[in-house]
């Protein structure tokens, strides 16, 4: 297998959640066995190998759209299975209280990483397509975290705001976490009704009937969690906003680059490319595999997994590193012509 086959590993997830609910629920011991994957990869992304090869453009495109598709009917099918086995939870003792909530801990572990790894990142490929089908997919998508308006103010938002006061997703240097996470949810949702309130209306109304409907037919625990897997995994994908373009802003000093660099393989594999984040900002109907390494920009010292657990569970402490590491790097840096001062 040639070494982009790498890209399978964007379907363990999907497939690991698909496979925990349809032979659940399971013994509390069982449950947390599930969530091995998560660990494996988060410990495989912070030791595993660095990858900057770009995929040839010989290489069969049926491999790598057909990933984004799998990707996407194993996000309809875990939403099913997930109703599924919430039917089956027992509640009639302690003891099955305790299993029960594991099992729903464990869901949160596993599928809230799925929905945003395997579910966002596919999304978020597809509504750069110049293909109308494969955009609506990629909204579909979006619909299934109840994240939309993401479709308006990622594409018209923060592509060309990219780095202003006027993006909600580009975080300034002295902005902590937890402020740039209330404020871009917030603003990506004001700045997608200022765009085009008509799509952000449309999608809304189609989500509540989505979820209205789930809730009718698998019961409110179900619906819960799907919210919540959501929540999760909207988290997650603000963390990434959070660390892809920290510091990188006008006021910090603008020049090109325009997100901080990572070559680990797995996150490369996992995420569909969104680690070559300048080069999709450069470039950004190039799909996915043809992505290409970027030698400029500040580099994290984790891959994707590991730099979002230090983010979201010590922000201060990743920030005051991220302050340091930005001054360094400019520090290093020749200011290009017209540039102004980096």
């Amino acid at each position: 297998m040639p070494w982009w086959g790498g890209f399978v590993l964007a379907l363990v997830l999907p497939l690991s959640t698909l496979f925990f609910l349809l032979t659940g629920p399971h013994t509390a011991g069982s449950a947390l066995f599930w969530s091995l994957p998560v660990w494996i990869l988060i410990a495989a992304d912070r030791w595993g190998p660095a990858e900057q090869r770009r995929v040839s453009h010989a290489a069969a495109h049926g491999f790598f759209d057909g990933l984004l598709y799998v990707a996407a009917a194993l996000q309809g099918l875990n939403i099913l299975a997930m109703g599924m086995m919430m039917s089956r939870l027992g509640w009639a003792d302690s003891a099955d209280v305790i299993t029960s909530f594991v099992n729903l801990l464990v869901l949160r572990i596993l599928g809230g990483t799925n929905a945003c790894c395997s579910v966002i990142a596919p999304a978020h490929e597809l509504i750069h397509r110049r293909s109308r089908w494969q955009r609506r997919l990629g909204r579909l998508l979006l619909m299934t975290v109840f994240y939309d308006h993401f479709f308006v103010a990622h594409r018209l938002g923060h592509h060309a705001r990219l780095g202003s006061r006027e993006d909600p997703s580009t975080s300034a240097i002295d902005e902590g976490y937890q402020a740039f996470l209330w404020r871009s949810v917030k603003g990506q949702w004001r700045l997608a009704w200022r765009l085009q309130p008509r799509t952000v209306l449309r999608g809304l109304s189609f989500q509540i009937i989505l979820a209205l409907g789930y809730g009718w037919i698998f019961g409110p625990l179900a619906l819960f969690m799907w919210l919540y897997i959501s929540a999760v995994a909207i988290r997650l994908l603000e963390t990434v906003n959070y660390f892809q373009h920290f510091g990188l802003t006008q006021d910090s000093g603008r020049s090109a680059v325009t997100a901080w660099r990572c070559d680990s393989a797995i996150s490369l594999f996992l995420f569909m490319g969104l680690p070559r984040h300048a080069d999709h900002h450069r470039r950004p109907w190039v799909h996915y595999p043809h992505l290409e390494v970027s030698e400029e920009g500040p580099s994290l010292p984790l891959g994707y997994l590991g730099t979002a657990i230090w983010v979201k569970n010590a922000g201060r402490s990743y920030r005051l590193w991220a302050v340091r590491e930005v001054r360094r790097w400019r520090a290093r840096r020749v200011p290009a012509p017209g540039m102004g001062d980096v």
